[in-house]
């Protein structure tokens, strides 16, 4: 992919641009915005760009051809480093920062960031999932946030800046980014080949809320039946409080590996949940479906709820949505969840 390709942000790159060319480019950014919208592939081809041996060191440029280029673009180039969550784990480690007990400093993010690069032009670091530092995690890094090794770049990736304690904003040049366009999200899906026709592809992208990633899940015939069995559930008066918690954790038994990718599946149910809640809100305060063709798309079956009640369950889903990385059982989380949920609907 070159700059041409990457579709929306277009106010980010040009403050990139102008921060390269000037010479003023920080040495911590903190890019933060919802999943699926192009933040990490904005970060891969800002390294690139300063990576590139064919271009002007002072323009957001690459050539897309020479040896540092293919390396950055199939993540091999030596003075970039990749660093995310264990996929089985829900926390960024202090062994991934620092080095395991038996190497500590001598491996690990922060020791490879120090190595003289192999280019001899900068470092360039690329954390994801900055949400999961815990605090005695996020402060490993603040010596080499305040001390950077001259001329490195670290992007940290998350959704949000109140997710991130405050030495690590203190520390980082905060960079908003905001959902792609409907039009946008729908030529992506196209290009991805998630459909083939526009004008479906163009209905994915309206319940996607700018998200590539979400309008792939939408699209998942396993998670379309599930999603549908979620909804059925809310419907239902009086809510069944004991099969509903029952389903969920069928779905997940029979879905998703055990530990951390089974915790992952049950926040993407309580964001569905969380995503009718607000389609209810929305409705229930007249906010118009903005870019909608067919309003029927948006799921809403407690719209006749009063606001507050609304905001109420938004908050409760929340909140039990941050307590799945706390080592509750599931079951038990779920269960006093929906019971709280139906309490709240009642009244």
């Amino acid at each position: 992919m070159d700059w041409t390709e990457f579709l929306g942000h277009q106010r980010q790159r040009n403050w990139f641009a102008n921060a390269i060319s000037q010479n003023k480019l920080a040495s911590t950014f903190l890019m933060v915005g919802p999943d699926g919208i192009g933040k990490r592939t904005f970060a891969k081809l800002v390294a690139q760009s300063l990576l590139c041996t064919q271009t002007d060191p002072g323009d957001l440029a690459f050539c897309n051809r020479c040896e540092t280029c293919l390396q950055v673009e199939k993540q091999t180039h030596p003075d970039v480093i990749y660093l995310a969550r264990d996929r089985a784990k829900s926390t960024l480690t202090v062994d991934q920062l620092l080095g395991s007990d038996a190497a500590r400093m001598r491996e690990g993010f922060c020791y490879e960031l120090r190595i003289r690069p192999y280019s001899g032009r900068r470092k360039i670091a690329i954390i994801d999932d900055a949400d999961t530092l815990k605090e005695d995690t996020a402060n490993c890094l603040l010596k080499t946030l305040e001390e950077p090794p001259p001329g490195a770049v670290i992007f940290l990736l998350g959704t949000s800046e109140k997710r991130q304690i405050s030495t690590i904003r203190s520390r980082s040049q905060i960079v908003r980014f905001s959902p792609l366009s409907n039009q946008h999200v729908a030529e992506l899906i196209l290009r991805h080949g998630f459909l083939e026709d526009p004008t479906q592809a163009l209905q994915l992208a309206e319940r996607s809320h700018g998200s590539i990633q979400h309008a792939k899940e939408l699209n998942d015939p396993s998670l379309i039946e599930f999603r549908n069995q979620i909804y059925s559930f809310l419907q239902q008066r009086p809510m069944d409080f004991i099969g509903f918690p029952k389903a969920i954790i069928e779905h997940l038994n029979n879905s998703t590996a055990d530990g951390q990718p089974r915790r992952d599946r049950l926040k993407w149910c309580l964001d569905e949940v969380t995503e009718v809640l607000r389609n209810s809100l929305w409705i229930q305060m007249g906010v118009p479906f903005s870019g909608a063709t067919d309003p029927a798309l948006r799921f809403a079956p407690l719209k006749n709820l009063p606001v507050r009640t609304i905001l109420r369950l938004i908050e409760l889903t929340q909140e039990t949505r941050e307590n799945i990385n706390r080592y509750i059982a599931p079951a038990a989380l779920l269960e006093a969840w929906v019971v709280n949920f139906a309490r709240l609907a009642r009244l």
